[in-house]
Parts: structure tokens; sequence; C-alpha cells
């Protein structure tokens, strides 16, 4: 919910991309895949929320 308040046009491109992919892409997966699409800069974000967790 709260991405759609923050920024619904990448939300309705998420689904979208997910209705495009026939639900084989998590709406997780494809919202960050659009958020990419729409502001290149962000990709550290997305790499970091498909990352297991960290070996430090």
């Amino acid at each position: 919910m709260l991405r759609w308040v923050l920024d619904p046009v990448t939300s309705v491109l998420a689904l979208r991309l997910r209705m495009r992919e026939r639900g084989r892409l998590s709406y997780d997966a494809a919202w960050r895949l659009a958020r990419v699409m729409r502001h290149p800069d962000e990709m550290g974000y997305r790499l970091y929320g498909h990352r297991g967790e960290d070996t430090q």
C-alpha cells in the first residue's frame, strides 16, 4: 500500500509488467524493475532487494 501512495506510476507499471509476464514475476520484483526503468540511478537499491543475507 505504501508504494501506491509514494509512487503510483511505478506501481501501475509494475502491475503491467506482471500481467505481461503472466504472474511469473512477483509484484515486488516487478515494482523494482519498473522503478529502475524510470529511475536508472537507483540500480543499487534494486540489487540490494534481490540479495540474500549478507555474509560479512
